[in-house]
């Protein structure tokens, strides 16, 4: 129909629509359980970066400035356990400790000559490394560079182990303790460098005969600076040396370690046997047990909240690096004219890009120090030309994202950080997986400590059932007893 006012045709109203609805906010998830709210977390994580990051990417085209693979790492649902140490350290052993069962081969010989990757399946399966890598539903994708040599020695495995809802573990070959890294077909410390950037916890294992680090070790180790928070070191098979013994080993290993361990606090070592076998006589059962249940609580109940907090850090990061890219280049596009003088324009303004970083940097108030290098745009232009960007002002009026992924760094992704670090209800030690790895601890600890074998007198462990999830809860408040 149409109005008449003042005896003006007038045209008719605007059609009501629903409004959109709301993200999700903190209170949708209050009251869930710990896997709810890792699920909320990262599906609010996939949606923003589609529909908020990846569209202003595409458009300025960062994937050619900065290749990454980034998607990856909002596509893994688990976080990555890596095993690293010598041939024989017993890294293989571990992983089946951490099964529950003998599911990977291992023997007294090398028996590791790939990486492995072990994660959840219903059933045991064994799964051909070119499939992992093509697969865009699994973060492997990025693995295809280190081509056909490396996917040859490249496999996954499937288990219906719990353990392996919260975690998935990563196997790796033994690292060689000679000079003689010939020997691989592919690039390992490059490789190496790319399972340690996308892990959450790392291990490095020794046993008591095998401390020396040689040339390969070296070079992983100068890969882990920088991840140092990330990095434990194992001392396996601690029970095949009697105690003073051991205390020496201990020694000789951290001072092996102190040229390699670029960071001012030295990593967690824990020491134990992580098989299942019997601990052998008079060897100190009660330090190997508790350190059994120390590393579990690192892996169950400490790992997932970082992982969690560090893919929201990542896409907080992510964000502002492609809000930078984006505005720098799309204010150096608006300085370009339309008809004359393109050339020489193009050419002077690609020239004094530091003058674009100020003119940016006081329009968004962005950090100097997050601005990529200027020479890194004088390359990037002689592959693509500038004009084939939007001017800035022109994506912003069509699209809305600049202001979209403000909002989302400002706002969005600090309330799901907020999520992960103050809700009471996020807790992974309700995770049904931390519990049953605990009550599997105590039977191996009845198991392992038979009446009259205690190390030197050392009084018996507590029985079978008591419980030892007292040793994981929190604090006690200031001035408590």
């Amino acid at each position: 129909y149409q109005r008449r006012v003042h005896g003006h045709r007038m045209p008719p109203p605007p059609t009501l629509q629903a409004p959109a609805p709301a993200p999700a906010r903190r209170q949708d998830v209050e009251g869930c359980s710990w896997e709810e709210q890792q699920a909320f977390v990262l599906r609010e994580l996939r949606r923003l970066y589609t529909e908020v990051v990846e569209p202003i990417e595409a458009k300025y085209a960062y994937e050619q400035f900065r290749p990454s693979e980034f998607s990856d790492v909002l596509t893994s649902t688990t976080p990555f356990v890596t095993f690293i140490g010598p041939f024989s350290a017993g890294k293989t052993t571990f992983l089946n400790y951490m099964l529950g069962g003998d599911y990977l081969w291992t023997g007294p010989e090398p028996t590791t000559n790939k990486f492995t990757v072990v994660f959840h399946g219903n059933e045991t399966n064994q799964i051909s490394g070119r499939i992992l890598a093509a697969n865009t539903s699994m973060p492997f994708r990025g693995l295809q560079r280190f081509g056909n040599e490396f996917l040859e020695g490249f496999s996954g495995f499937q288990a219906p182990s719990d353990i392996l809802k919260s975690v998935t573990l990563v196997d790796t070959p033994g690292v060689l303790e000679t000079g003689e890294t010939h020997q691989r077909s592919y690039d390992y410390v490059e490789v190496m460098q790319w399972f340690i950037e996308r892990s959450d916890l790392i291990f490095v294992m020794f046993d008591p005969t095998k401390l020396d680090c040689g040339r390969e070790l070296r070079s992983v180790f100068k890969q882990l600076s920088g991840h140092e928070s990330r990095v434990r070191i194992v001392l396996n098979k601690a029970d095949t040396v009697g105690q003073h013994e051991l205390m020496k080993v201990h020694g000789a290993l951290f001072w092996n370690l102190s040229n390699l361990v670029s960071s001012t606090e030295p990593p967690r070592v824990y020491v134990s046997s992580f098989w299942n076998r019997p601990y052998r006589p008079l060897t100190n059962h009660d330090l190997f047990e508790a350190e059994k249940q120390a590393l579990l609580y690192d892996m169950l109940y400490t790992v997932p909240l970082e992982a969690l907090d560090r893919k929201v850090t990542a896409l907080l990061k992510r964000a502002q690096d492609v809000l930078i890219h984006a505005v720098v280049i799309g204010t150096a596009r608006m300085k370009l004219p339309k008809y004359f003088g393109k050339r020489d324009t193009k050419v002077k303004t690609i020239d004094n890009i530091d003058q674009v970083y100020a003119e940016v940097q006081a329009t968004f108030r962005l950090p100097a120090a997050n601005f990529p290098p200027e020479i890194d745009y004088k390359r990037f232009f002689t592959r693509f030309d500038l004009y084939d960007f939007p001017k800035l002002r022109e994506f912003e009026q069509k699209t809305g994202l600049i202001e979209r992924v403000q909002k989302c760094m400002a706002e969005q992704l600090p309330l799901l950080l907020k999520t992960i670090t103050s809700d009471s209800a996020t807790d992974p030690r309700k995770n049904n997986m931390l519990r049953t790895m605990l009550d599997r601890q105590k039977a191996e600890s009845a198991a392992n400590h038979p009446p009259g074998n205690h190390a030197y007198g050392a009084q018996p462990p507590p029985s079978s059932s008591q419980d030892f999830s007292h040793s994981f809860a929190s604090p006690p408040p200031p001035g408590a007893t």
